[in-house]
């Protein structure tokens, strides 16, 4: 799972613990991710097992050094699950070291890249498994419906708007879950991926946005628990036959809804795909 213990995360991490999973978090800041599940252990829950690994989703070599982490340490020998929930969004345009917007690249590109590099392993977790499927998890928002993708303006914006921004990258990850089904379909494999609305939420992810943040933070307020956030996202995982049937889809409230029409569109699903594996560069698919 990217992202720490913290916000949605928390209320995940915990469930999941609870579950007796083994959890991978890559976090940035690794003492302050330890004290979120000190705060977990201190509820009582002692089932599970944490690992940290230092991940930003803002250096695409980091992301590279983060799946070689998972790779070779005794905890990833399998993955049965792959939750894409960090994410942010600027006030300020920002360019990562890699050349790209920063929400473009954390809160999709990046995790586009994890997801590829980690897929072997989750193939292989899936074929040892029998009828049980693994599964990948995009933490997006309803908000992919109020934009369109410009493939002249994906990994920059020519006038940045933190809002604009957000939507598209949450678009992204639709259009990234449709195409991985369309292959696992392909491959005949038993992987599933969905896109999850977990609701508005009170977190601290629009901070940085200035008058957007005093403008959403109402609504926030009279929205979803982060518990029953966690829930919602964890929602086609913990439910088969649920899962199993719609792969690919996009969840909102323990609901399939309709997702964007862009992202429906075989041809944008293409483009995207290519234009992530070369913005991606050095990753070899095979």
């Amino acid at each position: 799972m990217t992202g720490g213990p913290r916000g949605i995360g928390f209320d995940i991490v915990k469930k999941l613990l609870q579950l007796d999973y083994t959890v991978i978090l890559g976090v940035r800041n690794i003492s302050a991710s330890q004290n979120g599940i000190d705060k977990i252990r201190s509820l009582g829950i002692t089932s599970g097992g944490v690992k940290f690994l230092n991940l930003d989703l803002k250096s695409l070599n980091s992301v590279r050094q983060f799946a070689k982490e998972v790779l070779t340490c005794e905890e990833g020998s399998r993955i049965d699950l792959l939750l894409n929930n960090a994410g942010s969004v600027n006030g300020n345009y920002e360019i990562t070291p890699d050349n790209m917007e920063s929400t473009f690249q954390v809160n999709y590109l990046s995790h586009f890249l994890l997801t590829n590099l980690l897929l072997p392993r989750i193939k292989e977790t899936a074929a040892k498994k029998g009828g049980e499927p693994c599964q990948i998890v995009n933490t997006s928002s309803h908000v992919q419906n109020a934009c369109k993708i410009k493939f002249n303006e994906l990994e920059t914006s020519k006038v940045y708007v933190p809002f604009k921004s957000y939507c598209k990258s949450k678009l992204y990850q639709v259009v990234h879950v449709k195409t991985l089904e369309n292959k696992f379909r392909e491959e005949k494999i038993n992987v599933h991926a969905y896109a999850v609305h977990p609701g508005e939420i009170a977190t601290d992810i629009w901070d940085t946005v200035g008058i957007f943040a005093k403008i959403l933070q109402p609504v926030m307020n009279l929205g979803r628990t982060t518990d029953g956030a966690a829930n919602t996202v964890l929602y086609p995982v913990l439910t088969p036959e649920v899962g199993a049937k719609f792969g690919g889809e996009y969840f909102e409230s323990g609901q399939v809804k309709p997702s964007n029409k862009q992202a429906n569109k075989l041809e944008i699903q293409e483009k995207l795909w290519e234009r992530s594996l070369e913005l991606t560069k050095d990753f070899n698919e095979n």
